[in-house]
């Protein structure tokens, strides 16, 4: 989980960019984001931007352990790199940067890219997938915006792994939590279903 402090004047952009480059999980993705505006997200303030339909591409590029410095021992080699997967992508062009012409008055690189603005009001929930293509502005107004956020995936239950590449790790033997209270209670409840 994330807070996120975008503070008046100060409150910086961040670039586009999929959840599930850093929350990998194989063989499916299954990240999704709840990203809940604890104030007014407007234009002028950073409010999230999204691009509809990049849920169906590909995830361009993984946050991983360097397997150089944690394998190989060196400890002068950065511990996390970003390693890309598709670079054909149209998308790509501003993977980890912002559409060029985003910080126009206008805004229009952004609409130009797909992106739209994802306005909320203090309470509004928004739920992202892991491959949505999103990012947000700079905060220049005299107003703060500030969010909670939490990723959710699926587990082992589901035959879902956690990829142990991924810059966040569980120390050795322990699972993430769930949120179930055990697996007897999920089979119950599918079959209840049938």
């Amino acid at each position: 989980s994330m807070y996120i402090f975008k503070q008046p004047a100060i409150g910086g952009e961040v670039t586009s960019h999929q959840d599930s480059s850093f929350l990998y999980t194989t063989p499916r993705q299954t990240c999704l984001g709840l990203w809940l505006s604890l104030h007014a997200a407007t234009l002028e303030n950073g409010c999230l931007w999204a691009r509809p339909g990049s849920h169906r591409e590909p995830v361009r590029r993984l946050f991983v352990r360097n397997p150089a410095h944690f394998e190989g021992g060196d400890a002068a080699a950065p511990q996390m790199i970003f390693e890309t997967l598709d670079k054909d992508s149209k998308a790509w062009q501003w993977e980890g940067k912002l559409p060029a012409a985003s910080d126009t008055p206008e805004r229009q690189g952004l609409y130009d890219a797909g992106f739209r603005p994802v306005e909320c009001e203090p309470g509004d929930l928004v739920v992202i997938h892991g491959s949505v293509d999103h990012l947000s502005l700079a905060n220049t107004s005299g107003r703060q915006r500030e969010t909670f956020q939490l990723h959710l995936v699926e587990g082992p239950s589901e035959g879902v792994t956690w990829s142990p590449r991924n810059w966040l790790q569980y120390p050795t033997g322990k699972a993430f939590p769930s949120l179930r209270a055990d697996g007897a209670n999920d089979r119950k409840r599918k079959a209840d279903a049938l």
